[in-house]
């Protein structure tokens, strides 16, 4: 498939998809659990709005994935679609049990991380790329093993970590799709540099859905990605990071899930340590992750989306931009 073949099919799927799940969500009574402490204005807007959104983008996603295969004979593709599914599953199940506990707590985080663990090493096992043990040549034989370990740990991080780091992104109306779409795209620029032809194409698959998912969950949103759109989502970035080499670049192309993720680890700290040396809780943010404390400042809900969505542009541009400045140089 050409890449305009490819976005077409994902895209149009989307759409046709969205209308009868979405209908078919709300007769099931698939409602988002709100947290506690959330945002008042959430829990009174947001009332209502149906979850598990994220089959929507998803079942495009695969049949033009599985296409994309049978074309190529990538076998890359079926591995960031075993960890698309498995996301999926994993968050779906989540969703399930927030659904019908009527709680936002869902699956244990600890089971989570099994289980992204269990991908993560798939996916080092399957994709045969490796970092660390490609350099034990230059090493003593005993630091083999550790290096092998260290692989593994490492893949686990990135995906792992990408796929947390998207989970927590999706708070707000179409935050987490516009975010992973502008994530997608800057991969899709690299990879084409690169001859990642094939991936290329998966990741234009990617975009095609989530703009589909978009038109749907765009405020306000008429349904929720939930959680297995979002880990889904995660997993599947950091699979292609990690299996094109590329994963340090999502530092850049995901920038604010990883500055959101940082946000949570700084209130969750600053919240123990001040009640530990202080005797009192001292939290750095109003609420996190950081969107919601732009939120609590007093921000409207759609311009803290485009202000993060734009930051996240910029960011990727001025790489974009320096990376062709410094080809160009080197050339000349």
């Amino acid at each position: 498939m050409n890449y305009y073949l490819s976005f077409s099919i994902c895209f149009v799927l989307g759409v046709l998809i969205a209308k009868p799940y979405i209908a078919f969500l709300r007769k099931v009574k698939s409602v988002q659990s709100f947290r506690e402490k959330a945002i008042e204005s959430h829990a009174i807007e947001k009332a209502g709005t149906p979850t598990m959104g994220g089959v929507i983008f998803l079942v495009p996603i695969c049949l033009c994935g599985i296409m994309l295969f049978f074309n190529s004979h990538d076998k890359s593709i079926l591995w960031v679609l075993m960890s698309l599914i498995a996301g999926a599953l994993m968050g779906g199940l989540d969703d399930f049990i927030k659904i019908l506990q009527a709680n936002y707590k869902g699956l244990d985080s600890k089971a989570k991380l099994v289980i992204q663990f269990i991908v993560s090493s798939l996916i080092v096992y399957l994709s045969e790329r490796y970092l660390f043990a490609d350099i034990t040549t230059d090493l003593p034989s005993w630091m083999g093993p550790i290096m092998i370990i260290m692989e593994y740990l490492w893949a686990f991080c990135v995906i792992a970590g990408t796929s947390n780091a998207i989970n927590l992104s999706d708070g707000l109306d179409g935050l987490a799709s516009m975010l992973s779409i502008c994530a997608f795209a800057a991969l899709v620029f690299l990879l084409y540099g690169q001859g990642y032809f094939y991936m290329t194409n998966l990741c234009i698959c990617f975009v095609a859905g989530l703009l589909a998912f978009l038109v749907f969950n765009y405020k306000p949103a008429k349904v929720f990605m939930g959680d297995t759109g979002s880990l889904a989502i995660g997993m599947s970035l950091g699979a292609i990071a990690y299996i094109t080499r590329n994963e340090w670049y999502l530092l850049i192309f995901a920038l604010v899930p990883v500055i959101e993720t940082v946000s949570v680890i700084l209130q969750v700290a600053s919240a123990k340590l001040s009640r530990k040396f202080l005797g009192k809780d001292w939290r750095i943010f109003k609420m996190a992750p950081l969107h919601h404390h732009f939120e609590l400042c007093g921000i409207p809900e759609l311009a803290v989306v485009w202000f993060f969505t734009g930051f996240q542009l910029v960011s990727s541009l001025v790489f974009f931009l320096i990376k062709f400045n410094i080809t160009n140089a080197s050339i000349s």
